[in-house]
């Protein structure tokens, strides 16, 4: 009896149907990327073409963001993977429509598109509202660090830079002498055809850094100002050095020079600082970026953009914000905001740590004092028996908090061990950690694709949008 088997002929002239819809089944992601695409108001991305149509024909922006969007959702963030999967790939062939897109045309469009990419995320999050998913009464802030699309190896100091371009302009003049010997050669680059334009490279890479340095102390100068105004007083500061430069020798990294060398767990990296901040049924609410090394910077930040993206979005007041202990300042536990604030407190590693402590009354008088003119910073100084610095501390978190800091820590303590505290404090790690673990292990986000601030902020957001539209397509399936 011969063997039944399926026939496979290579050589058919017709093998896919002839609406490309046919090609997946109804169920499928591309579809449903599509049908969300549809919905947003892409006002914003259109407004970037020529009213009048003339120039060449451009890619309809509805499409190139589809294949965008779907191809975060399937963890594939390179231009020139999705180029080659919009030929090999079916379902990259649905949502782009047959259209095959080159790389250069999808970087360009994430280029030229940052600002409304990164705004998508609103639009995003208010579908997320409509179906029923922010839980807005407990909101958990955290961040994560995410590697930078730059080498942590390439990252140059001041000197280190110019010897670089300077060894590169003896190289190319040896070269060059050796190849025009005593002739004028006046195939010169242009670029490297006059010393003079060797000096202006040189002054180029100087000046970014001067440009770091100066962006860096102003705001440092910014953030004295605001914390200033909050304490109602000058607080001490040494002069600034020529240049917007501390002591410290500066780095910067001429792949991207907005990224930074941070501290993730037990190693270092070239990167961002990327924030979230996640309801109590993962859905992040507000995503941020920064390069700063510490979170307690992005509280205040965080907490403003959850409680207007809820608002424009149609969702319901916050209860509660969570966060650690990085979080933990007395500007930040005493923010303006109508939420409650749990916070991890910081360990004590300075003064009076225990408030029951019968020298922390004295300590408050003292401060008191100082708060109404009665003594000098200095007298107080003397009188706790503590340095002058940390003197002027604890009484710029005195007027802050309006109390003693080691008493704040203590109502803290006392609120995070009762058994409502304990438990809303516990929804933080049962939220924000599977969302960082689902965008860097399922959408592979491990390291950005963009350079500079607002490329990797318009992409973070991006992901985050992503994200919530998983968490959308899941609950559809899940109730149909």
């Amino acid at each position: 009896m011969p063997i039944n088997l399926r026939e496979a002929d290579r050589d058919q002239l017709f093998l896919l149907p002839p609406s490309v819809a046919d090609w997946l089944p109804e169920n499928h992601l591309a579809f449903f990327v599509l049908d969300v695409v549809a919905e947003l108001d892409l006002d914003a991305f259109y407004a970037e073409y020529r009213e009048d149509g003339r120039g060449g024909a451009a890619y309809d922006p509805a499409l190139v963001l589809a294949v965008l969007v779907y191809a975060y959702c399937v963890g594939e963030r390179s231009s020139r993977r999705i180029e080659r999967r919009l030929v090999e790939d079916v379902a990259f062939r649905v949502v782009g429509a047959n259209q095959l897109l080159d790389h250069a045309t999808l970087a360009r469009f994430r280029r030229r598109h940052a600002e409304a990419i990164a705004e998508m995320f609103g639009q995003v999050l208010g579908l997320c509202v409509q179906e029923g998913l922010v839980d807005s009464k407990v909101i958990s802030i955290d961040g994560t660090k995410i590697e930078a699309n730059a080498s942590a190896w390439a990252n140059r100091t001041r000197r280190q830079l110019a010897d670089e371009i300077l060894a590169e302009a003896e190289r190319q003049d040896t070269e060059e002498d050796e190849l025009f010997g005593e002739s004028r050669g006046d195939e010169l680059p242009p670029n490297w055809a006059r010393r003079e334009n060797r000096r202006a490279r040189v002054r180029e890479a100087l000046r970014q850094l001067d440009e770091q340095g100066a962006a860096d102390f102003e705001s440092h100068l910014a953030e004295r100002a605001a914390r200033e105004q909050a304490v109602g007083h000058k607080l001490p500061g040494r002069k600034p050095i020529r240049g917007g430069q501390t002591g410290k020798e500066r780095f910067a990294n001429p792949t991207d020079p907005d990224s930074r060398m941070l501290r993730a767990r037990n190693r270092f990296l070239q990167g961002y600082n990327a924030q979230a901040a996640v309801s109590t049924d993962q859905v992040i609410v507000a995503a941020e970026v920064t390069n700063a090394a510490h979170d307690s910077t992005m509280f205040v930040p965080m907490v403003r953009a959850s409680e207007e993206n809820i608002a424009s979005a149609g969702g319901d007041g916050i209860g509660t914000f969570v966060a650690d202990t990085g979080y933990w300042s007395v500007a930040n536990v005493m923010v303006a905001t109508p939420a409650e604030v749990l916070i991890t407190p910081m360990p004590a590693t300075k003064g009076i740590a225990d408030p029951d402590d019968p020298r922390i009354q004295e300590r408050s008088k003292v401060l008191a004092r100082v708060a109404t003119g009665e003594l000098s910073v200095k007298q107080a100084a003397v009188e706790m028996g503590v340095s002058y610095n940390w003197a002027r501390q604890l009484l710029d978190d005195y007027r802050v908090g309006r109390g003693d800091p080691a008493v704040l820590r203590k109502q803290m303590l006392d609120r995070l061990s009762t058994a409502e505290g304990r438990q809303t404090y516990a929804k933080r790690k049962v939220t924000t950690e599977p969302v960082f673990g689902n965008i860097k292990a399922n959408l592979r986000c491990r390291r950005f694709s963009g350079r500079g601030m607002q490329a990797v902020l318009s992409e973070w957001r991006l992901i985050c949008s992503v994200h919530n539209l998983l968490k959308i397509r899941n609950h559809r399936l899940a109730t149909s």
